[in-house]
């Protein structure tokens, strides 16, 4: 079978159907045919033979009408339309490239939701594919010929026209891209517990990947504050660490972005895979509650590059530039991305302070101490279709941050007016692709990454809410009344090596290793005790090696699939830490252990099917929870692993196309049983993680979605309900056995309209009004069980809306976009944690170039 893990990167030049073709085309478009093998078409990485792809054919009926206005006005017109085509042959989704002005574009886009193809088929597998059509409106009658039916042609001048002459665009052959777009829906149907978000229009938005993320079921990313904040990402009620983040298959911390997923630009994302509890062994992952995957756009051929720059409130820009150059479909390319952020962060909060009284009295005031700055980029560069590789890159990437801190987790008390904290990532990958023989191929990912973090707290004043110095400190320090300064190093050496095999039609055999070596060490320069030993300054490693078996078989037509799987981890730190008696003492640690599961997928009929998986998942403890994050969590060498049992099962539909449009839907239900789960724990300067309950957590998530006929609107909503309870029957939070998971939001919704009008000023331009909301139930901030509910801290209920405009407009292959938007319409009080204050009402202006 044709492996999924396979890229899909095929380019196929198409033409009209040949004389003599058992299928003969529909009158009103061109159907593809066979590809004619060239140069440009020998088999490149993840890819195979062209002699072995199968174009999708065209196999219904359907007759394009044409617009009676223009018949009537003798407008004629050429409209090339991009169809995504499932492997069934049925019309996914149907976008105007090349615009003949707004009745041709609709008559053709409504006509393209009823096609029905022959699919596309690699190796004989169907697969799912993205073709270029180009369609003809003319007026002048022409003869029946072989490729178009007697029966379907025009008899008579006057009547209904049937446009034949199917050239190609620009004197180019049409093309057929097998690409990442059908490569997101191919994985949707799989029997992978995986969700596939387009990040194609909120690049024209002002959201940052938090808010992308956290507008879809079962997510939630709550953040401490406004751009460059603490963010805690959440997927079906587990949370941060337990969860893991990967950009383009490469851990995220090691691949420049050591700020967290929620700060990466969107616009150098092309969509993200969120997988549900179950991860694939090709990640080499050791995640608790599923992984994060962010994926960078596919290299086209010849020269392309983009930018986006966004301004607005409380001081914000962000800057994105990327370009890539591959001058031939095989042999050498280069790409490369920019990225600066800078944001005040000054935006309005409420708060308490003291009068010339001493009395406590409520006020609002601006932020003063919460800017942000990032900046980074990235180059890769590399060939295909070498005699040793079929593809070779090597990348470089470079990132910091620096970010202001203004108050403790709850936001009371005295604020900080000078600490900071900062992260520096530099580091670089080799990347090596190779088939082997037809029937086995192998990826292999070596990296090294190297992270410097820094936290400065020596101020020597005491600073009020409005900025102001007010007091001189007895002792430097704000956050925990000891000064400190110090920078924690960190080295790490990890790699990935992946090998597929194709043991037989439709049985697919994988493994996979991923061992990861961290050194870290640092320098505390302001101790509390110059006699003391520096507890940053011992070396201290840790090694991580996640082997992974995976078997994979399609069934009865492809009506079944299954994935079983077996995971092994081993885990062993080296450590020393300060002794009670003086000098060091050696803390090591060694484990050892097993998981697995499976996952299927059954095909109910068009168009539902039934997804089902099932993980015994483990997570070791990361550097960060182990030896601490260098600014204000503490080490902890004696943290074990944390398990769970992850299930999940759900039913979905491919598009359902009607005369009333097009609906989507699905609906999941996910059980999380987790134990030995860590916990941040702590208060002031005393933070570290613990080992310290065990945990279940049952929900159903769904989502619907419904687009116009035309693709005039769109609307799509999504829900979760999920019930967290604690099961610990022993330590710290027996007493609290079955109660309700605290800080944890349990139900949460979303919704987004859209309209699309195009055609307005020329014949390639759109403009896309839109609405977004989210819903988030009011939750306790401590358990449910302490205390009167009139009496109980809680974080309130939260309905939050945005609005704006977008409008873009192609010309000669050059596309402008501009959006404006205006965030937290109702400026409603927002708190994702209780006492932190979100940013209020907001107006953002983005801009964005293609080319």
């Amino acid at each position: 079978m044709f492996s999924p893990f396979t890229s899909l990167a095929l380019l196929l030049s198409v033409a009209s159907a040949p004389p003599g073709s058992s299928v003969p085309p529909s009158p009103s478009e061109a159907t593809p045919a066979e590809a004619a093998p060239s140069p440009a078409a020998t088999p490149a990485p993840e890819t195979v033979p062209v002699s072995e792809v199968q174009p999708p054919q065209r196999i219904d009926s359907v007759v394009v009408p044409y617009p009676e206005a223009e018949r009537a006005a003798g407008l004629e017109g050429e409209v090339v339309l991009r169809l995504t085509i499932d492997e069934h042959g049925v019309v996914t989704e149907s976008e105007v490239v090349r615009s003949a002005g707004p009745a041709f574009d609709e008559a053709v886009r409504t006509a393209s939701l009823s096609f029905r193809f022959e699919p596309a088929r690699v190796g004989g597998e169907p697969v799912a594919v993205q073709i270029e059509l180009l369609h003809t409106f003319k007026l002048d009658p022409v003869p029946p010929s072989a490729e178009t039916p007697a029966s379907e042609a025009p008899t008579a001048a006057g009547t209904e026209p049937a446009p034949t002459d199917e050239k190609p665009a620009e004197g180019k052959g049409l093309e057929t891209t097998v690409s990442g777009r059908s490569e997101a829906e191919r994985m949707r149907q799989s029997a992978e517990a995986v969700k596939v978000i387009s990040i194609r229009r909120a690049k024209a938005r002002s959201a940052d990947l938090g808010q992308v993320l956290a507008s879809q079921e079962g997510v939630e990313v709550r953040r401490a504050g406004g751009l460059g904040s603490t963010a805690l990402f959440s997927l079906n009620g587990l949370t941060d660490d337990q969860i893991r983040f990967f950009l383009d298959g490469v851990p995220l911390d090691l691949a420049g972005y050591p700020f967290g997923i929620a700060n990466v630009p969107v616009n150098l994302v092309d969509s993200v895979q969120l997988y549900r509890g179950v991860v694939p062994v090709r990640y080499g992952a050791d995640a608790l509650g599923g992984a994060v995957n962010l994926t960078p756009a596919p290299l086209e051929e010849g020269l392309h590059g983009a930018a986006s720059l966004q301004g607005g409130a409380f001081g914000t820009y962000r800057l994105t530039l990327g370009g890539s150059f591959k001058p031939a479909e095989r042999g050498f390319f280069a790409r490369a991305h920019f990225f600066a952020d800078t944001t005040d962060n000054d935006y309005s909060v409420d708060t308490e302070v003291a009068d010339e009284r001493g009395s406590i009295r409520p006020v609002t005031v601006q932020r003063f101490h919460d800017g942000y700055q990032a900046l980074g980029g990235g180059l890769e560069a590399g060939y295909t279709g070498l005699a040793w590789a079929d593809r070779f890159v090597v990348r470089a990437f470079g990132s910091g941050h620096d970010k202001e801190l203004q108050h403790n987790l709850v936001m009371r008390g005295t604020p900080y007016g000078e600490a900071r904290y900062g992260a520096t990532a530099l580091g670089g990958q080799l990347l090596y692709e190779k088939a082997l023989s037809p029937a086995v191929r192998l990826d292999a990912l070596v990296g090294y990454g190297w992270q410097a973090t820094e936290l400065v707290d020596v101020s020597e004043w005491v600073y009020d809410w409005y900025g102001n110095r007010v007091n001189p400190r007895t002792v430097p320090g704000e956050i925990g009344g000891d000064a400190t300064d110090q920078t924690v190093w960190q080295q790490a050496f990890y790699g990935r090596a992946h090998v597929g095999w194709d043991v037989a039609k439709a049985q697919t055999l994988r493994l996979a290793v991923a061992p990861t070596l961290t050194l870290r060490t640092g320098e505390e320069r302001r101790p509390v005790s110059p006699t003391d030993p520096d507890p940053l300054s011992a070396d201290r490693t840790l090694l991580s090696f996640v082997t992974g078996l995976e078997y994979e078989v399609d069934l009865f037509d492809d009506a079944l699939e299954v994935i079983v799987f077996g995971k092994d981890y081993v885990y062993a730190a080296r450590a020393r830490e300060p002794a009670d008696t003086g000098g060091w003492r050696r803390k090591d640690r060694d484990l050892h252990q097993l998981g697995g599961g499976a996952a299927l997928r059954l095909r109910l009929g068009e168009p539902l099917y039934l997804k089902a998986s099932y993980e015994r998942a483990t997570r070791l403890p990361r550097p960060d929870e182990v030896f601490g994050n260098g600014v204000l969590v503490n080490a902890n060498l004696d943290l074990e692993p944390e398990h769970s049992h992850n299930l999940n099962i759900g039913v979905a539909t491919v598009p359902l196309r009607t005369g009333l449009g097009a609906f989507r839907g699905e609906l999941n239900g996910f059980a999380r049983l987790a134990d030995n789960l860590i916990l941040l724990t702590g208060r002031d300067r005393d933070w570290s993680y613990q080992n310290v309950y065990s945990a279940r957590v049952l929900g159903v998530e769904g989502a619907a979605g419904w687009t116009s006929p035309g693709g005039l609107v769109s609307l799509d909503a999504n829900a979760t309900f999920q019930d967290l309870r604690n099961t610990s029957e022993e330590g710290a939070f027996s007493t609290f056995e079955g109660t309700r998971l605290p800080n944890r939001p349990w139900f949460f919704a979303n919704a987004t309209a859209r309209v699309s009008l195009r055609g307005l000023a020329t014949q390639e331009d759109e403009l896309s009004p839109f609405w977004s909301t989210r819903y988030v139930h009011r939750f306790f901030r401590n358990w449910e069980s302490l205390g009167a509910v009139d009496s109980k801290e809680e974080i309130a209920s939260q309905f939050v809306q945005a609005a704006g405009v977008g409008y873009r407009v192609r010309r000669g292959g050059v596309t402008v976009g501009l959006t404006a938007e205006l965030e937290n319409l109702t400026a409603a009080k927002v708190f994702d944690f209780f006492g932190v204050q979100r940013p209020g009402r907001a107006g953002w202006l983005k801009a964005t170039l293609e080319y």
